[in-house]
């Protein structure tokens, strides 16, 4: 075989790896939503906060899947993963940098929204509170849970697997470590978007908010690949929760 036949090869490997990890998110996705529904249903006579105990589950298998699945892959160490106490001088740094953009992001959003999106203000603004304890719940949820079962899953099983089978010299070529960045963003976007398969449809999609998730999903890929850690992308993901809920609660009780 020639060297164009084997480079020709080794993209469409590349690139049926990069379709087989969408298609792998998109049916955990719908498993977590069906499983979800049932779980919620079963447990909604016994608890006050059904959807508390669905989240958590629902972080719990992306967090297990995610662990699984690299040490079946890989064999390699949780620490490999990015679970790890490495670097965290540099890990504060980062999540301190994300902390302020992050406020002046969600400062000027409420500023845009108030003067020149009435309409969406209003539809902000008419939002019933929910029950304090389920204020509480929400915001004990958001301030661990998400940074948990998804940087696990998206930035340290997904970046894993592209540095082996896709961008396997991003330490030597720039566009394949923004390649990384770009495809491991996109699949954190994608994963936002929401949809059921009989019949199919569409049940969920916020341009804002899949915006948002590339956004972030970005800093938290490269924050990664430069400390192979998870400690800045969880403490960035859960703050940029907790803070999102707890701004959409603000504006609803004013």
């Amino acid at each position: 075989m020639g060297n164009g036949r084997l480079r020709q090869y080794a993209i469409v490997q590349k690139i049926a790896c990069i379709l087989i990890l969408l298609v792998f998110i998109q049916l955990l996705n719908q498993f977590l939503i069906f499983s979800g529904t049932a779980l919620e249903r079963a447990v909604s006579p016994t608890v006050q906060n059904p959807r508390f105990v669905v989240g958590v589950y629902q972080q719990l298998v992306q967090a297990l899947t995610g662990l699984l699945l690299f040490r079946w892959l890989f064999n390699k160490s949780i620490q490999e993963l990015g679970i790890n106490t490495w670097q965290q001088k540099r890990s504060l740094n980062f999540f301190l940098r994300f902390v302020w953009l992050w406020l002046a992001i969600v400062a000027l959003y409420v500023a845009a929204t108030y003067f020149f999106f009435p309409n969406e203000w209003q539809a902000m603004r008419a939002i019933e509170l929910p029950p304090t304890n389920t204020i509480v719940t929400t915001l004990l949820f958001q301030s661990f849970f998400p940074g948990m079962g998804e940087e696990i899953l998206f930035r340290g099983f997904i970046i894993n697997v592209l540095a082996a089978f896709v961008f396997t010299n991003w330490r030597q070529n720039n566009a394949s470590k923004w390649g990384f960045v770009v495809v491991s963003s996109g699949y954190f976007a994608v994963a936002h978007i929401y949809f059921t398969l009989s019949p199919w449809q569409l049940t969920h999609i916020d341009p804002v908010q899949i915006a948002m998730a590339f956004g972030c999903g970005a800093f938290y890929a490269v924050v990664f690949l430069k400390t192979k850690s998870l400690l800045a992308p969880f403490l960035s993901h859960n703050f940029a929760n907790v803070t999102s809920t707890l701004v959409g609660y603000l504006i609803s009780g004013v």
